[in-house]
This record gives C-alpha cells, structure tokens and sequence, in this order.
C-alpha cells in the first residue's frame, strides 16, 4: 500500500513546533534556547554580582544557582546530548583529562601576563561567614562549581557551539563531531570568558580533544566535573579563595 504523507496544509499534516523555524534548515529559537538560556542567565546574574557589597555575596551566589537551575531545567530537552553514556574507557580519559585540566589551572597561575579587558576573578572567603551559614554557603558553591557551571557549559561550547561553527543548522551536525576550524574557535571564546586566559585555551583544546576522541558530550560533562571538584578540593584545604 503506498502511503502519502499530507501537505503542510492539509488535516493530519505534521506542523513546527512554536517557536522552531518553519524551514528546518533554519533552527528556530525553540531550538536555541535550550543551549543558550541557562548559559546567559548565568553569565548575566554574574555581571550583576560586581554591582553588590560584597556581604551580599553568599546570597546573590545562592539566587544565581537557583534560578540558572530552574532555567537549566525547563530547557531540558538539551540535555538529550548527554547520550548515550560512554564506554568506560572513555570515562577514564575524561577523569584524567579533567585532573590535567586542574593542575593546568593551578601550576600556570602567575606565569603569563593577565589581560585587563578580561577583568580579574575576586575569590570570596567564606570564613568571615557564621559557622552555619558559611556551610550552607560552601554547599550551594560545590553545587554551582561541580554540577550546574559543567552541565550548562558543555552544552553551550561543545555542543551547540561547536556544531554551530560546523553548520549553522547545528541540530542536522552530529553531538560529538569536531574540525579544526570548530575546535579553535570554541577554545579561543572560551578563553575570552575567562580572565584566566591561557589554562582556559588550553582547557578548551583539551576538551575539544576528548569530545574528538570519545564522541560523547557526557565523557566532556565527567571531565569538567572532575576538573571542577579537584579545584573545589584544592581551595577548600588550601584557603586559595582566588581560584574560585
């Protein structure tokens, strides 16, 4: 029996869904949104914490993760690119790259020149917090720090950004390829994100490298985590607040 799929117009026939684009070679906002919003909200509320006294500091933190988280949430659908999870080699690397990338930030600290439009990382020390509070406080930055800033992240660089740059109709380009082109451009801005600027390079070639390797966006996910926790551990036992 031949079966005739419906025109666009007709009764049954399958429509875009609000706010995609009509045309699929061209993503709509629906498309965008999962990738971008969680990332903006972050980078705007973070603008606005230079703007506040600096006790205000653990509550604005604590709002950020929680509203980023909300947002993060509702725009799920993004979330897909986690899988499928990768074989356990290839979590290995992940780990490994990750404590790389922590030593990286770590050892080449002080060792090039800052670069004053990037602006300067003011670590906050929680110990002028009251005991209950500062624990309170440490909690939600872990959360932030291992969880919320990897997970939104890799899904703004590594995964729409760099298919992005591939084909600007992203969601018809593979979670996982890279090209040369994409992989620079994507380490360059994040780069520019960060005042930390030639760990942060080197941390997005790294990355672009394992996403290469491994073909998955969750082994990049494991990656940046370990990365995180590692840096969270390392200035927790040694009171380096400027690393965070």
């Amino acid at each position: 029996m031949n079966l005739q799929t419906p025109a666009k117009d007709e009764p049954g026939a399958p429509q875009p869904r609000p706010g995609r684009a009509a045309n699929p070679a061209e993503p709509g906002v629906g498309d965008l949104l999962p990738y971008v919003a969680p990332m903006f909200a972050f980078l705007a509320l973070t603008s606005l914490e230079a703007y506040l006294p600096e006790g205000w500091y653990p509550l604005a933190y604590a709002a950020k993760v929680a509203i980023v988280s909300m947002v993060a949430i509702y725009f799920r659908a993004a979330w897909s690119d986690l899988r499928p999870l990768p074989r356990i080699g290839a979590v290995t690397l992940a780990v490994v790259v990750g404590l790389i990338v922590y030593v990286l930030w770590v050892r080449l600290d002080g060792l090039y020149p800052p670069l004053s439009f990037l602006g300067k990382r003011t670590g906050f020390d929680p110990t002028a917090i009251p005991s209950g509070g500062r624990q309170a406080f440490i909690a939600v930055r872990l959360f932030g720090l291992v969880l919320l800033v990897p997970l939104i992240e890799e899904l703004f660089w590594r995964s729409f950004l760099m298919r992005w740059i591939i084909n600007p109709n992203f969601l018809e380009v593979p979670v996982g390829r890279v090209t040369p082109a994409a992989a620079g451009i994507t380490s360059a801005a994040f780069a520019l994100a960060h005042p930390e600027w030639l760990p942060a390079i080197l941390t997005g070639l790294l990355w672009a490298g394992l996403l290469w390797r491994t073909r998955s966006l969750f082994a990049c996910f494991v990656s940046h985590l370990v990365a995180n926790l590692a840096l969270g551990i390392h200035v927790l036992s040694t009171g380096e607040w400027r690393y965070w």
